[in-house]
């Protein structure tokens, strides 16, 4: 059973559905994420779990790691130069799976462990630059523009779920609880799902249809939670939001930041989801590729003001679900 080889240590955060720790696997000393969710208290129920673990095996095997083929037990091995290491097949800026097993009323999962904590936890620590919501931006992007083209929707894009790496910095997004597939490029979707203030006009809209472009949309409202600490609409309630949003005009970046980065966020905040721009055109405009020879080490900085911040009394931020909708059969 897999729960002989990883040892639970500290906790790292949490959530109605359960708890994330910081373990260890046994055999190599490889240090992972332990994501434990009680199906006696949790919101997610058996099938909404399976879909998440069958989705990021999926993803591993079209970035051509074949999780069953590892050890014979649905896992892989942790640790460099195994066949769970992402970058080296493909699959770029997404945290790393590597199995899962139930023990009683309890599923535990085991991904990768980013140690520095999510981009909403950092930007509590010490505002971002331009420069690092750009470096930021740019492998979201990468994520984004590799999950679109092999038929995935995210739909719970935002700040609590991008991470951030200690050394090598590496940026990563997680948490694909509220996914989707779509058989085709040219597929919809109708589910409302999601976390409110970030959701796309569309998704939220009764009787309209929504694809990877809604992704794009929330990723704009990122970029603002990134530059101004909280996405528009904070100060009302999630109701509220859900019914302003799609009356509103879309919001744009405002403030002392380059017209650059404005425009920027305005392509990806647009009313129209055909007027959006996909993942990979995002990529091309000038404002990302002048970041294409900068080290994410820029980034460092951020987890040494976490460190400082978190030594004055300060906490991470617990690690909760997206608010929506039961999945149904929409993956």
């Amino acid at each position: 059973m897999l729960a002989f080889h990883n040892q639970k240590l500290d906790i790292i955060g949490k959530g109605a559905y359960g708890a994330v720790y910081k373990g260890k696997h046994i055999a190599t000393g490889h240090v992972v994420a332990l994501k434990i969710i009680n199906l006696d208290t949790a919101d997610d129920d058996v099938d909404d779990i399976q879909k998440e673990v069958s989705l990021l095996k999926r993803l591993m095997i079209q970035g051509g790691i074949d999780a069953s083929k590892e050890q014979g037990s649905g896992a892989a091995t942790p640790g460099s130069g195994s066949g769970a290491d992402w970058n080296h097949y493909g699959v770029p800026n997404v945290i790393k799976y590597y199995g899962c097993w139930t023990e009683g009323p309890k599923v535990w999962i085991v991904m990768e462990l980013a140690e520095g904590g999510s981009v909403r936890t950092l930007a509590r620590a010490s505002p971002l630059t331009e420069m690092q919501i750009c470096l930021i931006s740019r492998e979201v992007l990468n994520a984004l523009a590799f999950l679109h083209k092999n038929g995935v929707i995210h739909r719970d894009i935002k700040a609590a779920n991008i991470l951030v790496t200690s050394a090598p910095n590496r940026v990563l997004l997680c948490d694909f609880g509220v996914s989707a597939l779509l058989p085709s490029q040219s597929a919809k979707r109708t589910t409302f799902v999601g976390t409110p203030y970030w959701m796309a006009p569309e998704v939220i809209s009764k009787g309209r249809s929504y694809d990877f472009k809604a992704d794009i949309w929330s990723f704009g409202i990122t970029m603002l939670e990134m530059a101004l600490g909280e996405p528009p609409m904070m100060g009302q309630t999630a109701a509220m939001a859900l019914s302003l949003i799609p009356k509103s005009s879309a919001p744009r970046l405002q403030g002392e930041w380059s017209q650059e980065m404005k425009e920027f966020v305005a392509s990806a905040l647009q009313e129209n989801p055909d007027e959006r721009l996909p993942a990979e055109k995002l990529l091309d405009l000038h404002w990302v590729k002048q970041t294409s020879r900068s080290s994410l080490s820029e980034l460092n900085d951020l987890l040494v003001n976490l460190e400082e911040w978190k030594h004055k009394g300060n906490q991470r931020i617990s690690l909760a679900p997206g608010v929506g909708a039961p999945l149904g059969d929409d993956m």
